[in-house]
């Protein structure tokens, strides 16, 4: 072999060992399959790569560590605030820079690929798009079943009134689950909920009703403004974002020490379900001192 040949030959081995970082950069900056998250806002800090359902991020180190992540394109996710894909989830594909500005930072505890459905495990099928909501007595969609197609004044009219512990929701449907009759004090849900227990209400539902073109009290969810409750002033510190009718804060209650409102009235009260001292705000308060609930913030709900 000539000189010349060994030298082009030694030079496209270089140029190829080079290339293989800036492939493993190029698959890193895309997130590989799966979700890659980060500990800092704007892809800082650590990351780690998921491709398999997680249901606990303690043992990776990202357990409410999360604040931006990135969606491989044609993928979904479903994040969660509680282990096991329990407590307040949200749907996310693409990527998210800044978690802190829709209350979703240092929040996320599992994680899991949207098989077939919005906010769906792999083993969790979806009812036909056609069907009505299903009410279950037992968690897990077990037990007695009911299936309403329209709204429930009062559940006691059927015979499942205080009984309903896990619901089924269609496909594209969104309905009120309310702890009382004439729908008062409800929860809105768009997905399967295996046990109510996380959003405080098994076996509490007195009635229900879907929500159709937004004419059932409140405009639809998706055009929801936001509210976000932060433990630190200024908008700093852990958050909770809200989006409807809270009667309580659970694990946030009177810790809020400001609030950062994306739209619409909101009400505050310093006891829950709605009760003791309210007011009424339409901005965002940077110290909730200034309208004497620093600390103090219950419940709360759009007007």
């Amino acid at each position: 072999m000539r000189v010349t040949s060994k030298l082009f030959l030694v030079a496209g081995l270089l140029m190829g060992l080079a290339a293989v970082p800036l492939l493993a950069q190029q698959d890193r900056q895309m997130g590989g399959i799966g979700i890659m998250v980060f500990e800092d806002v704007n892809y800082g800090g650590r990351n780690a790569t998921f491709q398999r359902d997680t249901p606990d991020l303690r043992s990776s180190g990202f357990d409410k560590q999360i604040s931006s992540l990135r969606v491989t394109p044609g993928e979904v996710w479903e994040v969660c605030q509680g282990r096991s894909y329990t407590g307040r989830c949200r749907v996310v594909s693409g990527n998210e820079t800044d978690l802190r500005t829709r209350g979703w930072n240092d929040v996320i505890s599992s994680l899991r690929r949207v098989r077939g459905g919005q906010g769906l495990g792999a083993d969790q099928p979806r009812p036909p798009a056609s069907g009505g909501l299903e009410l279950h007595a037992g968690t897990q969609y077990s037990g007695q079943r009911k299936v309403v197609s329209g709204s429930v004044r009062d559940l006691q009219d059927i015979g499942f009134n205080d009984r309903t512990a896990s619901v089924r929701v269609p496909r594209g449907q969104v309905w009120e689950i309310c702890v009382n009759a004439n729908y008062d004090d409800c929860r809105v849900v768009d997905r399967d909920y295996p046990d109510l227990g996380v959003l405080g209400v098994s076996r509490l539902i007195s009635s229900v009703r879907r929500r159709v073109g937004g004419r059932s009290g409140y405009p639809p969810v998706a055009e929801w403004a936001e509210i976000v409750l932060y433990d630190g002033q200024g908008f700093a510190g852990q958050s909770m974002a809200v989006s409807g009718p809270t009667s309580s804060l659970g694990s946030f209650n009177n810790r809020a020490k400001s609030v950062e409102v994306t739209g619409g009235r909101w009400e505050l009260c310093d006891q829950p379900a709605f009760r003791g001292r309210c007011i009424v705000i339409t901005r965002s308060v940077p110290d909730l001192a200034n309208v004497g609930l620093r600390d103090r913030v219950s419940s709360v709900r759009p007007r």
